[in-house]
């Protein structure tokens, strides 16, 4: 079977149990690579339980060995609530493990079929605050099309 097409180029799959605190890296054409952390391997979001949270930080780094130097801790988006597949499909490797950063980003969530704002805790606000994600449960292909924006890669449409 082969997998869907992505801007993110596949390093090594990484299928050892996951750990809050897990550092991985993403790799893009040019020697570009994005570090993220796992904040959360038992969030919930959207109706679903379990779900890894991640931060993606908001470095594009030319070194893929620079991990220490990455902790800006502003993100590039809402973190996201996604499944293991990213990790064990070889796009998003562990590369270290550290102590969970506390983000000085603002975001909240939207949650579409219930057309509302939530907080990081899933509690309705009035309104956005700062970057706004979804509120559900994403994958690798969504990660992949967020940082390929935002690096200027256009994104892969689905087929």
């Amino acid at each position: 079977m082969a997998l869907p097409e992505t801007n993110m180029e596949v390093q090594k799959p990484y299928r050892k149990k996951l750990r809050e605190g897990d550092i991985f890296r993403l790799k893009y054409s040019d020697d570009r690579y994005v570090f993220g952390q796992i904040v959360s391997l038992t969030a919930k979001a959207g109706g679903f339980g379990n779900c890894i949270k991640v931060y993606v930080f908001d470095a594009v780094l030319n070194e893929p060995e620079k991990v220490i130097d990455l902790y800006s801790n502003e993100l590039m988006f809402a973190p996201l609530f996604i499944n293991r597949l990213g990790f064990s499909r070889g796009y998003m490797p562990i590369v270290d493990n550290k102590p969970v950063v506390q983000t000085t980003t603002k975001y909240c969530y939207f949650d579409v079929p219930f057309k509302k704002y939530l907080n990081a805790e899933g509690d309705e606000i009035s309104s956005a605050k700062g970057v706004v994600g979804t509120w559900g449960l994403s994958n690798y292909l969504v990660l992949d099309d967020l940082v390929s924006e935002i690096l200027g890669i256009p994104v892969i449409e689905a087929t």
